[in-house]
């Protein structure tokens, strides 16, 4: 079927598409899924209903191959169920979202995909700027929200084991920016949206953060309760150069608060040895090499060698406790800030 120029111009705003990526609708949609969204933009629609409206091909009529349409149109961010049988549009955030986590395979060129990233960033930023400002003023924060906040390696594996499923997604914001070379495969969600994650076990979640850790990636819970206690949202396995909430943090002013610090490093001098592991480690630099090379200690063979000292900001701590797991010589304990309330531990009782 070719589509008019009113039916392009109509999903464009249905989608909420930037106008710099017209150019590059086919690397997102076909000319089925946009017939798709036109066909649900006015209102959902059951499966009958839209065989019965489709137009042009007939085997797109047939309930069995349209149901199959369907769930594929539904994991890959076309339209979504807004209950068990009905369809509905959803804007074009949904639909990179998928794109840059499972697909990509025909690549935007690379100032097309900066624009997205941006494009993307900027509306992360402005949905939670309310959910910032509420911090910033002191305010109350609803546990049924999603509000980030660092949780130590310990606190991560106890969530873990308090959840009933638990899927292994892409890391949608590494997936996006792309500007380190950290693994992608850490994201653990306790909901599958749209179907397309893989449940692991516990063990492997455990595993999969594990090896996040030591590899310097920072745990942040994304988390939700509801009444009856029942968890929802995802832990993060953050670096500083793609995770989102860290660019919203830098954009509005928020360390600290997005996501949240609840822990600050103590650093034990006189254990530490001056190896740089925690200089190596901290991605805000709150560890760093002093400028004394007076003191001597042995190596190996016995040989004397100046040793370097490292010294601490405890403003630059953001208490993830990537440190600390990275201290050959345990010289680095995290210790509870008590003034600092997290929107679900107390409920949990981490």
């Amino acid at each position: 079927m070719q589509l008019s120029k009113s039916d392009m111009d109509r999903f464009r705003e249905v989608c909420n598409i930037p106008d710099f990526i017209e150019p590059w609708l086919d690397r997102f949609f076909s000319n089925e899924e946009i017939i798709l969204v036109l066909l649900v933009a006015e209102k959902p629609l059951r499966l009958g209903d839209i065989a019965e409206r489709w137009p042009g091909v007939e085997h797109y009529r047939d309930l069995n191959h349209l149901q199959d349409f369907l769930n594929r149109s539904c994991q890959r961010g076309i339209v979504s169920r807004c209950d068990k049988d009905r369809f509905q549009s959803t804007d074009f955030h949904e639909r990179f979202d998928s794109w840059a986590l499972f697909e990509g395979r025909m690549d935007l060129p690379d100032d097309i995909r900066d624009q997205l990233n941006t494009w993307e960033l900027e509306s992360y930023i402005r949905q939670h700027a309310n959910q910032v400002n509420t911090l910033k003023k002191g305010g109350y924060r609803d546990p049924s929200l999603i509000w980030p906040e660092y949780v130590l390696l310990p606190e991560a594996e106890a969530l873990i084991d308090m959840t009933n499923h638990i899927y292994l997604w892409p890391c949608n914001c590494r997936s996006m920016m792309g500007r380190c070379t950290k693994n992608i495969y850490t994201c653990l969600r306790f909901s599958n949206h749209r179907d397309v994650g893989w449940e692991i076990s516990k063990s492997r979640a455990n595993g999969i953060i594990q090896k996040a850790n030591k590899s310097g990636l920072m745990q942040n819970a994304e988390i939700s309760l509801s009444q009856d206690g029942l968890i929802s949202g995802a832990i993060c396995n953050c670096c500083a150069d793609c995770c989102f909430p860290h660019q919203l943090a830098q954009h509005l002013d928020a360390a600290k608060l997005w996501p949240l610090t609840r822990y600050v490093a103590g650093h034990l001098v006189k254990r530490c040895t001056g190896c740089g592991s925690c200089v190596k480690r901290c991605p805000f630099k709150a560890f760093a090499y002093g400028n004394s090379k007076n003191v001597l200690k042995r190596d190996s063979v016995g040989k004397k060698k100046e040793k370097r000292t490292v010294q601490f900001d405890s403003g630059l701590c953001r208490g993830c406790g990537v440190c600390s797991t990275g201290c050959p010589e345990n010289a680095i304990e995290m210790i509870r800030l008590d003034h600092v309330a997290s929107a679900w531990q107390s409920r949990l009782r981490l």
